[in-house]
């Protein structure tokens, strides 16, 4: 399972992207051979709304399936990591029973 990260290289964003690929291996560990690549990108809007700053952005694409997307913002980057992993996961799971 390829899984590439777009981010910043700051202490904080390695943390979070070791975070996100144990994450998203122990999640998707059962799927792993219909997996082409998994690119993710973590980061903060700095935007409008200071209670969802923080985002991870999930892009999977699956053996003989176009690609998907999921994007979750939350006030803590963990929680949009953990959300957006399982909804990454469920996604490839109805994709694949389809």
């Amino acid at each position: 399972m390829d899984i590439r990260f777009h981010a910043a290289m700051t202490r904080a964003d390695v943390e979070m992207a070791e975070h996100a690929l144990r994450s998203l291996r122990f999640h998707l560990h059962r799927q792993r051979n219909r997996i082409d690549h998994i690119e993710v990108k973590l980061g903060n809007a700095d935007g409008r709304n200071p209670h969802h700053d923080s985002y991870c952005i999930v892009r999977v694409k699956l053996h003989g399936a176009p690609s998907a997307t999921v994007v979750d913002m939350s006030a803590n980057v963990l929680g949009a990591i953990e959300r957006a992993t399982d909804r990454v996961c469920r996604l490839t799971e109805a994709q694949w029973r389809l």
